[in-house]
């Protein structure tokens, strides 16, 4: 009778609780009543799916009915043991009600080919947050509610992974960014070719647009030989010629420039390389059929020192910008070329292939390669307010010495724009940068959406491996030709995967190498415990046994941002004989919303400890090689933060360098350096 009573009393708490989770993760305002409906009473224990298209969740409906069908016959032999009313309890209680309003969504959306993400993510909290309640659900079977509320969970939780892995969003966007800075990047050229030039050839050239300038391009280093038009190239050769010509031709000629523009043909000629190789300007040049001319930065500087030298007879520049008062307009000029052939390397030869990987691996590769994504669109993004600030500034120039002293009536220098190039100058820069409805304003705004999308949040669990397409953007972002376009602030990159962390490919690395080793090699005697079962065959890894110093085989950290690290250690004890300490077991450890995660033995998903930062630390040291202790209050097993006992815990863990080991030293002692 008093358990009776006590479940009776629990109802209206468990159902209150039910319904405040299903109106927290669920968006439906017809389950505001789910409390009080009668819609949720108990249903048949069969599946009721003829044919499925999301395993996960069918497999998840079968767990759901199995706890029904479990608890349906526990109830029988409760009435043939004198338990009457056990039976007509279970047809609406509060857990018959939840498992019934899963039943009904499962078996909805089991059959369903598309299942949004936002969904699925809506079902996972609610499973997610109902475990967090077990003292409203006793367990009183062997397979209990809760119990079965986290094997659907871990269902849904592998359902969002494959609708991460089926979702192209971040392809869509990455798309879309290329194709708002083709947009931008074409203005962009037609603004430097017509705007503060003299070059009037332009006026006898249908269209401006880069793929139809290609046409024009002088035979000698043409990218696209097969697109050459021998009439207009005749125009356009004393404009090419000149200083400001030179320079946009010079970018229109880079492979980058034809991967970004030329479209399936780039990306034919991306896939022949082989995997793992960057791209150089020969090889795709060769790839596509192309004949590669001077290097753009080349003729970039040269023209750029003419300019400050004053030699400026075959410039190009319109007459009022070959006066010394325009030094300055002459180098923001430059400035806007430079940065311009920046972005198009960074487009044409990073973005693509990160468009790559979402497109062959959906929003799930694209999340994965956040730690090398989301810097990269940190300095696309510097680049691109470069552009608009520098072409803004030269737009006041030129307005000011040509547009508005034609407009008052008074004398232009000559050589001056035609009415022509400067009506078709004015279009583009209100296209790109200065009108209601600009390219820049767009570009932005799809790599803010791109980054939002490919957000670490999103994903739930981790993958291996992301094949060529990822060999490929490493060798692209450790080349020191990409660090010549980002500049020396861009960071260093962290591993993915198995991979070692991404650095720049130059004579420093030898170095490098030498410093990490050093680094990894410790005062403390270590022993691996995992190298073998018998004590004999431990292999002593001490530098004065005669053994290499250790270079620990873990994954580098990623972190996410400030207060949040991952690493993978080794978890180190003391050896049965004497003082020396050797490896135990692998372990992950996580900082994250003031807490510190200790996972369970190999696990990435498992908690083993969880701490309070603030008041279950009670001491962090850090020590030589990469090591960390701590001594920790932790909940015994078993024991509940409401029975207010803990326990005491050391432990000694190993990272892959020193400074992962600083970082986390650092997190966990902040603004209480007594536990130091």
């Amino acid at each position: 009778m008093a358990c009776g009573m006590s479940q009776s009393a629990l109802r209206p708490q468990q159902l209150n609780t039910l319904q405040s989770l299903i109106t927290k993760h669920i968006a439906d305002p017809s389950l505001a009543d789910f409390a009080v409906s009668n819609d949720f009473a108990i249903t048949s224990t069969e599946r009721g799916v003829n044919r499925w298209e999301q395993a996960h969740l069918v497999a998840a409906l079968d767990v759901l009915n199995a706890y029904q069908s479990d608890r349906r016959a526990r109830a029988a032999c409760q009435v043939a043991g004198h338990y009457l009313g056990k039976r007509r309890q279970f047809t609406d209680d509060p857990r018959t009600r939840a498992v019934e309003f899963l039943k009904r969504w499962l078996r909805t959306r089991a059959a369903d080919a598309a299942v949004g993400e936002d969904e699925v993510r809506g079902f996972c909290g609610l499973c997610r947050d109902i475990l967090n309640h077990p003292q409203l659900f006793p367990a009183r079977n062997p397979r209990s509610f809760l119990c079965t509320i986290a094997e659907v969970y871990e269902h849904l939780q592998w359902q969002l992974r494959e609708v991460l892995e089926q979702d192209h969003t971040c392809a869509e966007l990455a798309r879309r960014v290329l194709s708002l800075s083709r947009n931008f990047l074409s203005d962009v050229v037609s603004y430097l070719l017509l705007a503060p030039t003299d070059l009037r050839q332009t006026d006898a050239l249908p269209s401006l647009e880069i793929v139809a300038l290609w046409q024009s391009l002088p035979d000698e280093g043409h990218p696209l030989p097969g697109r050459a038009d021998p009439a207009l190239q005749h125009t356009m050769r004393d404009a090419w010629r000149s200083q400001c010509g030179s320079l946009v031709a010079a970018i229109l000629g880079t492979p980058w420039c034809v991967s970004l523009f030329k479209g399936a043909g780039a990306d034919d000629a991306a896939d022949s390389r082989p995997a793992g190789t960057a791209v150089s300007d020969s090889a795709v040049a060769e790839a596509a059929g192309m004949r590669p001319g001077p290097p753009a930065f080349e003729r970039i500087s040269e023209v750029r020192r003419q300019f400050e030298l004053g030699e400026l007879k075959a410039s190009g520049l319109a007459g009022a910008f070959r006066s010394a008062g325009h030094a300055s307009t002459r180098r923001l000029y430059v400035d806007v070329a430079q940065e311009a052939f920046d972005l198009v390397y960074l487009l044409g030869e990073v973005l693509v292939q990160f468009h790559r990987v979402s497109d062959g691996l959906g929003d799930y590769g694209m999340i994965r390669v956040a730690p090398w994504l989301h810097p990269f669109l940190e300095t696309l993004t510097d680049k691109v307010h470069r552009v608009k600030s520098h072409l803004e500034k030269l737009n006041d120039a030129v307005e000011g010495a040509y547009v508005l002293a034609r407009a008052r009536g008074g004398k232009v220098e000559k050589p001056a724009p035609s009415t022509r190039m400067s009506a078709r100058a004015h279009a583009s820069i209100e296209r790109a940068v200065t009108g209601r409805d600009t390219h820049v304003q767009a570009l932005l705004q799809a790599i803010d959406e791109l980054r939002a999308r490919s957000s670490p949040e999103r994903l739930p669990h981790v993958m291996e491996g992301l094949g060529d397409a990822c060999t490929a953007l490493r060798s692209v972002l450790t080349s020191l030709e990409f660090r010549a376009r980002v500049g020396g602030s861009f960071p260093e990159l962290p591993a993915l995967g198995n991979a070692p962390a991404v650095g720049v490919e130059d004579g420093s690395r030898s170095a490098s190498t030498e410093g990490q080793k050093a680094a990894y090699s410790s005062h403390l005697q270590l022993e691996d415990s995992t190298a073998s079962n018998s004590e004999a065959d431990v292999a002593s890894i001490d530098s004065e046994a005669g053994a290499a110093p250790f270079e620990p085989a873990v994954v580098a950290p990623v972190q996410v941002l400030r207060g949040r690290l991952w690493a993978d250690v080794h978890r180190l004890v003391s050896a049965r004989c004497g003082s020396r300490l050797q490896r135990h077991d692998r372990r992950s450890l996580l900082i994250s919303g003031g807490r510190f995660f200790i996972f369970e033995k190999g696990s990435v998903d498992k908690v083993k400890t969880e701490v309070d930062i603030q008041s279950g630390v009670e001491s962090c040291r850090q020590g030589p090689g990469g090591t960390l202790s701590l001594t920790v209050h932790r909940l015994p097993d078993g024991a509940t933060e409401e029975d207010g006992v803990t326990e005491c815990k050391e432990y000694i863990f190993e990272f892959p360098d020193a400074q992962l080991a600083a970082a986390f030293h650092e997190e966990l002692v902040r603004d209480r350096p007594w536990c130091s």
